[in-house]
């Protein structure tokens, strides 16, 4: 389920001996991604820019659920589903926990064990995108046999032999709510540990600036929750944080006039419909994914009761393109 579509106000760096370099990427997690670092020279930033598209590279393979890669991914978990264990690196392990724990953070909200339902709707989706005169959406009906296989307990850990099982073999993991602000957040961690203190990443939509003496924050702009728009609806000051925002701009197809977009309610299993965007601000991008989604789901009434306990600065564009704030 997902999400997170931000337009960037970028400004240019300057600092003694070191100034902007920037880099983009087109073949991470299906979106674009742009990277801009504070660096003393253009081969210092390609070095610490390829290694971190390598990097990123690598997570994106785990998190498939579509290709079959060398080492065992989330696809080669979803194969096994009530068949074998199957063991796996350290990040997928992690972010799969990660995901558990969203679960039970969210009040089921957040399900990484939702893929039937999701999978149904992705192929609605891309059938309609394909050939939108014969568009449709799925019935209740299908929806809610996929529903019976979506229990968070189906997925079985095992942090003695680094394991992960699904028992229901008609289940399966997505990490699609969740796998962009992990990644984003150990390429955050990637480039500190190169001595880059000052940079902004966009992650398809997931933002994380990071800022010291000379560059003490980045400006960037909310975006106007509509295909293509380059308006913003509201302006941020972000330093050593991260913005996620979810819409129902993207990843969309339109049948009898409605918008369906990627975020599904488990309560409704049909797309979202309180609000058109939030955004959220927090110190975490994974956070910032799992309650962006959270968020955008819920009713603002109860949205703005958790981003007040969470601490959150928040954003909400409402179905009458009204803008609240929190924080």
């Amino acid at each position: 389920m997902k999400k997170i579509f931000f337009i960037l106000c970028l400004l240019l760096l300057t600092g003694c001996g070191q100034k902007e370099y920037s880099a983009q990427y087109f073949d991470i997690f299906d979106t674009y991604t742009t990277v801009q670092l504070y660096c003393s020279s253009q081969k210092e930033f390609d070095h610490i820019s390829d290694g971190l598209h390598d990097e990123l590279i690598r997570l994106h393979r785990l998190f498939d659920i579509y290709n079959n890669y060398d080492t065992a991914n989330i696809k080669a978990v979803n194969d096994n589903a009530g068949i074998k264990p199957v063991k796996v690196d350290k990040e997928l392990y992690d972010i799969v926990k990660e995901g558990i724990s969203a679960y039970y953070e969210t009040d089921g909200y957040i399900n990484i064990a939702m893929g039937s339902v999701l999978d149904i709707w992705h192929e609605h989706r891309e059938k309609a995108l394909d050939d939108p005169e014969n568009a449709d959406i799925p019935s209740m009906e299908e929806l809610k046999r996929a529903a019976e296989h979506t229990d968070i307990n189906n997925i079985l850990l095992n942090d003695d032999e680094m394991t992960i099982y699904i028992k229901d073999k008609e289940a399966s993991i997505d990490l699609g709510a969740i796998a962009k602000g992990y990644a984003a957040d150990k390429a955050r961690e990637y480039l500190i540990q190169r001595g880059i203190s000052a940079g902004l990443i966009n992650l398809g939509g997931n933002v994380i600036g990071l800022a010291d003496s000379k560059k003490p924050s980045w400006k960037i702009g909310v975006q106007k929750p509509e295909e293509g728009s380059t308006e913003f609806v509201y302006k941020l000051d972000i330093k050593n944080q991260s913005a996620v925002s979810s819409g129902n701009y993207q990843r969309f197809y339109v049948y009898h006039n409605n918008i369906y977009h990627h975020i599904i309610d488990k309560d409704t299993l049909m797309p979202a419909s309180n609000n058109k965007s939030v955004t959220i601000v927090s110190n975490s991008s994974l956070e910032g994914d799992i309650y962006s989604t959270y968020l955008f789901i819920l009713p603002y009434d109860k949205g703005v009761k958790i981003a007040e306990e969470k601490g959150f600065k928040a954003v909400w564009v409402d179905n009458n393109d009204k803008t609240r704030t929190q924080g």
